[in-house]
């Protein structure tokens, strides 16, 4: 018999739902493999093995009830859970005990999750890898030392280990997408209001999502979240309860114009071979799935590189923000100093240079989407490169290190600044075995067709069926 966390999710809610197994011991096998591989991962920064075995046994008293009656799962530490300890990823505020859920964690718990712990992640997330005082860099389990990425690190190398079924990320500007192709898996981003949206600061710049082996895994994750409720700012028309998992499991019809874009927007940046290849594999799928495939020339307007100061603008004044409510002065000694050049810049920037810096983001962003529309799909690279050693791209210079991060996630940020939907697939592998992944971003409101067009690529792919030597540990 197949050990549990070889099922997928969608697989251990059915059985969960049929009583062929039961939450106690789903939780109990991957309370084991946390605790056997989680550290070296730098997986976890809270395991909640009493709690979590107590809310199983509550789950098999009862009669299924949510998408995810049971189902273990484990949240992204820079998000609020009430009741549990909630770091935000900082030595700072280590010990915070919410009173509230934040909007997708309260979804997920009334879904039935069973939370097994808080993962890794950086110091209020502005970071493409995984490295705090709380726990040892997060890890890709593919690489001696390889980073995991981030922001939602330690949520992918949880998954890709066989530690979670599935799991809680968020992407502010590739931060789920990015630990999705280090790691080998399939990581969302959903567009602007289309589920309940994290607060109102980044320039909206973040959403919640999932990180999956599979499509279909992803698809369920969303539709357990369910659409926005009132008071969002932003809203995607209303869709069906299974309108994601129905598209991850139907190909489009017809065939897509699909846009294949390899240049970064930055000339400070090359794209590496493998990624390039990844696209060129991708490409070549779709074009047998019988879509067309026709090569993008990105505008010299469009230039990524031509957004780091208003990105630092905007990211800075809502961590100093952040900081003031949420850090004590006599704690702020702890901060990480990335952390620290952010306020520093914030204390800086001016109401007319940030006015200025959320003007230039917008126009941008407005000048991608009418440019994306000439295709119903962009191909991209999911990163300039593979998965880099852990440490690479923290610098300790706040400028130097945001650069570096911006040319190594050259293409995942313009679906945050526009709002369009956008998933990483793990299609390609090098010589060495390590996942390279592609990015797929179409239109705002779109998401059900990016999933049908996913799924047709996993049938090609398989990349479910390859792991990390650490998942038959």
């Amino acid at each position: 018999m197949a050990a549990l966390h070889e099922l997928s999710a969608q697989a251990q809610c059915t059985a969960l739902q049929r009583r062929e197994i039961s939450s106690t011991e789903l939780v109990a096998h991957y309370l084991a493999r946390i605790e056997r591989h989680g550290p070296a991962l730098g997986a976890f920064v809270s395991v909640f093995a009493e709690q979590a075995m107590d809310a199983a046994r509550r789950a098999d008293s009862q009669a299924p009830s949510g998408l995810l009656h049971g189902l273990p799962l484990p949240l992204k530490d820079l998000h609020p859970t009430a009741g549990l300890p909630t770091s935000l990823g900082s030595a700072a505020i280590a010990g915070w005990v919410p009173e509230q859920d934040g909007g997708v964690v309260g979804r997920l718990r009334q879904a039935g999750i069973i939370v097994i712990g808080k993962t890794h992640a950086p110091e209020f997330g502005p970071c493409c890898y995984t490295e705090t005082q709380l726990a040892s860099p997060a890890l890709s389990p593919y690489g001696q030392g390889l980073s995991a990425s981030g922001s939602s690190g330690g949520a992918a190398a949880a998954v890709a280990a066989g530690l979670a079924p599935l799991a809680h990320a968020s992407d502010g500007l590739g931060s789920t997408r990015t630990p999705a192709s280090n790691c080998g898996l399939v990581g969302i981003k959903p567009s602007r209001g289309r589920i309940p949206s994290v607060l109102p600061s980044w320039y909206q710049l973040g959403t919640e999502g999932p990180l999956a082996r599979t499509v279909g895994d992803a698809a369920l994750f969303l539709d357990a979240v369910g659409a926005i409720g009132p008071g969002e700012l932003w809203r995607q028309p209303p869709w069906a309860t299974d309108a994601h998992r129905v598209a991850a499991r139907t190909p489009p019809r017809g065939g897509l114009r699909i846009g294949l874009l390899t240049d970064p927007g930055s000339d400070e940046t090359t794209v590496h071979g493998e990624c390039l290849q990844a696209c060129a594999e991708a490409a070549q799928a779709l074009q047998a799935l019988g879509h067309e495939i026709v090569t993008m020339v990105l505008p010299p307007a469009l230039r990524i590189w031509a957004l780091v100061e208003p990105l630092c603008d905007v990211i800075g004044v809502s961590l100093s923000l952040h900081v003031q409510t949420q850090v004590s002065e006599e704690r702020r000694a702890a901060l990480m100093p990335y952390t620290r050049w952010y306020i520093e810049n914030a204390e800086a920037t001016t109401g007319k240079r940030y006015a200025q810096s959320m003007m230039r983001l917008a126009a941008a962003a407005s000048a991608w989407l009418k440019w994306q529309s000439g295709v119903d799909v962009l191909l991209t690279p999911t990163s300039s490169a593979p998965a880099l050693p852990s440490g690479a791209l923290r610098l300790d210079d706040g400028r130097a290190s945001s650069e570096a991060m911006l040319r190594w996630s050259a293409f995942t940020p313009w679906a945050n600044l526009s709002g369009a939907p956008a998933i990483s697939l793990p299609v390609h592998q090098t010589a060495s075995g390590l996942p390279v992944g592609v990015q797929l971003m179409a239109m705002p409101g779109q998401d059900e067709l990016l999933l049908g067009l996913a799924g047709a690529l996993e049938e090609v792919f398989a990349w479910q069926l390859r792991h990390p030597q650490v998942w038959s540990r």
